[in-house]
């Protein structure tokens, strides 16, 4: 099969093969969705770098057809990595896509891969270029028709005043985690809701941060967190309510999904009794040069 390998320079292009390969559990690499749109705004955001607007992605092609793609979300010397994508079945193919996209990006050193646990043919390749694998997780789906708003909201919007309280029960919730209490803070507005739940004496219990993006019709729930002295109540189910009750709020958005640690049996019984249903099982691995 003659196979040539070029740099990515239409994103519609890429962004239709992609979907189409990725709708399969057996071909399917978490970090990427399926659908046209946010795959493509998604690409537009965090692959296009350089002065000249230089996507970071290799494209495999069999004359004029796309038959394999690989790309990476680049944060200093760490990625993402997309892919690979692989409509055959050719390791060959996809050392060599590999090996040009690590040669393209010299100094990316730590990479990141999340693969569906039913696409053995990456999982293979995980092993053939020594990746370990970090963890489980699963990916949870709500629908709009299957939830059932609550009427009174007990959780307020989050001020400033709050800070302090809020900060130390995020460090102590997701120590280490990718958004720190002063980011989440920082990012607040145009869709990105902070809500907390105080007791009557006005001390904080519990907290939920969700991003919504009503033009991409997506809501994404990041974190919620409840007090060691407040649990064991139905907070976090109150709270988890809340934060879809206003999710939902938006006309736009029909549907919910999570990604959690598969070893969290607590806070995932929590999910699934609200309603959420399992869609994929994914494994994380971590690749250092």
């Amino acid at each position: 099969m003659n196979v040539t390998f070029e740099k990515a320079i239409d994103l519609e292009e890429l962004s239709l093969f992609l979907s189409e390969i990725n709708k399969h559990k057996k071909s399917n690499i978490g970090y990427c969705g399926e659908k046209v749109e946010e795959i493509y705004q998604t690409l537009k955001e965090d692959f296009v770098s350089g002065d000249h607007g230089d996507i970071n992605s290799i494209l495999g092609r069999n004359s004029e057809e796309i038959i394999a793609a690989i790309g990476l979300d680049i944060d200093e010397t760490s990625a993402e990595v997309w892919g690979p994508f692989n409509q055959i079945s050719s390791v060959n193919l996809q050392y060599e896509l590999w090996e040009q996209l690590k040669n393209e990006n010299p100094t990316v050193q730590t990479f990141t891969f999340f693969i569906n646990k039913e696409n053995l043919q990456q999982q293979q390749f995980m092993k053939e270029i020594k990746a370990k694998k970090t963890g489980e997780h699963l990916i949870l789906k709500m629908k709009e028709q299957n939830f059932e708003r609550v009427i009174k909201m007990n959780s307020v919007p989050f001020i400033e005043s709050d800070f302090k309280a809020f900060e130390e029960l995020h460090n102590e919730t997701f120590p280490n985690t990718y958004y720190d209490a002063r980011t989440i803070t920082e990012r607040l507005g145009a869709g990105n809701i902070l809500r907390v739940l105080k007791n009557e004496s006005n001390v904080l219990q519990g907290y939920a941060y969700y991003e919504v993006n009503p033009e991409m019709s997506e809501a994404s729930l990041e974190y919620i967190g409840i007090s060691a002295k407040a649990q064991n109540q139905g907070l976090g189910t109150m709270m988890l309510k809340e934060a879809l009750t206003d999710m939902f709020s938006y006309p736009q958005i029909k549907e919910i999904t999570l990604t959690v640690n598969h070893t969290n049996s607590l806070a995932n019984h929590l999910y699934m009794k609200t309603g959420f249903v399992q869609k994929d099982s994914l494994i994380s691995y971590l690749l250092e040069l």
